[in-house]
């Protein structure tokens, strides 16, 4: 195929909301182009008579020569029509590269905005009709803010499937708003999904404190799970000492619960399971004395 340099100016960026932005990689980018030029041509297809041409792939690309105040991209000229041109860049990636959410916003484009049926759908993407279908209730599925965040590169595409789409198919509105006040914050996938999973179970006052500062509700997330924090002592020592606490309330508990379920009336292997257990654990405290031993006897010899 021909390369051509084509005019900034004339390319049509229709489809640019189908491919999610990635802040990161578009600085990687940029720098890359601005230290050794365009070396790989953007897919493009002619829009009619008007002489401008619909962008394909490569609107990475493209936004980072504009950034660089190019003139001109190499592009290649396909003479698809542009729904078919879609299918065969993502055909020629066989999908690498393209989230779960990109695969969705192409499929929605077949379906609702060229008006293809799902089995042509399915057909010419060589997937299944319920794959099409699963695909295309994604993008239903999520608030139009909440895509737009997504695109934007604001909130990835994987915590929006994982943690923000159960919440909008239970909530749409809270879900949007949620997302709204997520994508101003720079956060983990891991730290998304703590905060949809306690806002999605929070009613009334506790789901609005987590709407009104969700960074200082991770703060709180996290000391709580650190425990009483004696400000006398470092943190290894601070955790050790509510992990002795904690083994401490836990063999209680056990010592309260396991006459329950051991008695002359508990099947064998049940009981066999339960004194294996014992005997590792006991294992682990026979380690554990050891060591708080030897670490005291170590302890008061400096005293």
């Amino acid at each position: 195929m021909e390369i051509k340099e084509i005019s900034l100016d004339a390319l049509d960026f229709r489809y640019e909301k189908l491919r999610s932005k990635s802040p990161n990689q578009e600085k990687r980018l940029l720098a890359s182009l601005g230290e050794s030029g365009q070396q790989s041509p953007i897919v493009v297809v002619s829009a009619g008579e008007t002489g401008r041409y619909v962008v394909i792939d490569g609107h990475k690309r493209a936004r980072a020569l504009r950034k660089l105040k190019a003139d001109v991209v190499k592009a290649v000229i396909s003479q698809a029509m542009a729904p078919e041109a879609l299918v065969m860049a993502y055909q020629m990636k066989a999908g690498a590269g393209y989230n779960v959410l990109e695969e969705a916003l192409l499929v929605c484009e077949l379906c609702r905005g060229c008006g293809w049926t799902l089995n042509q759908a399915a057909q010419v993407l060589d997937k299944s009709k319920s794959w099409i279908s699963r695909r295309l209730g994604l993008v239903e599925s999520l608030p139009e803010a909440v895509l737009d965040v997504v695109h934007k590169g604001r909130i990835g595409a994987y915590a929006a499937m994982k943690y923000l789409l159960p919440l909008a198919r239970a909530n749409a509105k809270a879900c949007e708003e949620l997302a709204l006040k997520l994508s101003c914050l720079e956060l983990t996938s891991r730290e998304i999904g703590l905060i949809c999973a306690h806002y999605g179970t929070g009613m009334g006052a506790a789901a609005k404190r987590i709407l009104e500062d969700p960074s200082n509700f991770l703060k709180a997330l996290k000391q709580t799970k650190k425990g009483v924090q004696d400000p006398a002592l470092s943190e290894a020592a601070n955790r050790c000492l509510n992990n002795f606490l904690l083994i401490g309330r836990v063999s209680s508990g056990l010592a309260c619960s396991l006459p329950k379920a051991i008695n002359y009336d508990t099947e064998k292997e049940t009981a066999a399971k339960l004194w294996g257990a014992w005997k590792r654990t006991k294992q682990c405290f026979v380690l554990l004395e050891e060591t708080a031993e030897a670490l005291s006897s170590c302890a008061s010899s400096t005293n």
